[in-house]
């Protein structure tokens, strides 16, 4: 399996989408224009300006193929407010390199919601499944680089409205509506090849709309255009859904091997990467 690395075009990402959310959202202060509103529109907890993950090794191609991997969830869930991009990449590297799949003495274990991005990833970069902690690096270019440094963790929304006592989000609808500007604008820095949605109800009310257009694939799997550029999108129930979608409790859940495994086959098909 052939792994390089777009470095030259990673790094200009990676800056372009610093300085937007910089400028727009959470730089020395929280800046989005729309807090006030936001806010107001939601009477309990609210965690303002929680960033994305861009791990430093995003965009890389396998076997020739762009390999740029988004993974899309709702929101952050719980506290704290203002979170940056370096916060939130050390939260994500800390899990992939800190913590394992499976109990191990010494380590915690990943929450189901880790584990399902895991597998997703593991699949996305022709990884077989299961839960060996060495198995979960690349190579690229003589180094070792974790699955987590390699792709990002966006949130479609940046602020979360949480009930006291709860982390189940109840964002409202001005925060939906205001929020998918600044989706749209980090989608189009980003230009991902593949995106994994984590929440089917959540691509239906929300992220399906953020696209100028969509097309459907097969039943999970579909083709989304962004202004000019073109990304497959495989929506799927969040890992720590109820049973039996409930595909981040391990590595073999009917639903990571009947649904998961088969649409990424799927995506890899449509973009002629062979694993």
């Amino acid at each position: 399996m052939g792994v390089a690395f777009e470095q030259g075009k990673s790094e200009a990402q990676i800056l372009e989408a610093e300085q937007y959310l910089s400028n727009n959202v959470l730089g020395d202060n929280f800046v989005c224009q729309h807090y006030n509103a936001c806010k107001s529109s939601h009477p309990g907890a609210f965690y303002e300006g929680q960033l994305h993950h861009i791990g430093k090794h995003y965009g890389v191609t396998l076997n020739g193929s762009p390999l740029r991997v988004v993974v899309v969830g709702q929101e952050y869930g719980h506290p704290p407010a203002r979170v940056d991009l370096r916060a939130r990449y050390a939260m994500i590297i800390g899990s992939g390199l800190g913590s394992r799949f499976t109990k191990q003495q010494g380590y915690e274990v990943r929450n189901p919601h880790m584990k399902g991005t895991t597998s997703a990833l593991r699949l996305i970069f022709g990884i077989p499944l299961g839960t060996d902690h060495n198995s979960e690096f690349l190579l690229i270019e003589g180094k070792r680089v974790h699955i987590f440094d390699a792709f990002a963790l966006v949130n479609y929304l940046l602020c979360s409205a949480v009930p006291e006592g709860t982390r189940n989000g109840k964002a409202t609808p001005t925060m939906m509506s205001h929020c998918r500007g600044h989706f749209r604008k980090v989608m189009h820095i980003l230009e991902p090849s593949v995106i994994i949605v984590q929440g089917k109800g959540f691509w239906q009310k929300s992220i399906r709309n953020s696209f100028d257009s969509v097309s459907q694939v097969s039943d999970f799997v579909y083709k989304a255009k962004l202004a000019s550029k073109e990304s497959f999108i495989a929506a799927f129930s969040h890992p720590s859904a109820h049973f039996p979608y409930n595909w981040g409790i391990n590595d073999h859940t009917e639903y990571l091997q009947n649904t998961v495994v088969p649409s990424i086959k799927i995506i890899h098909d449509h973009l002629g990467i062979c694993t």
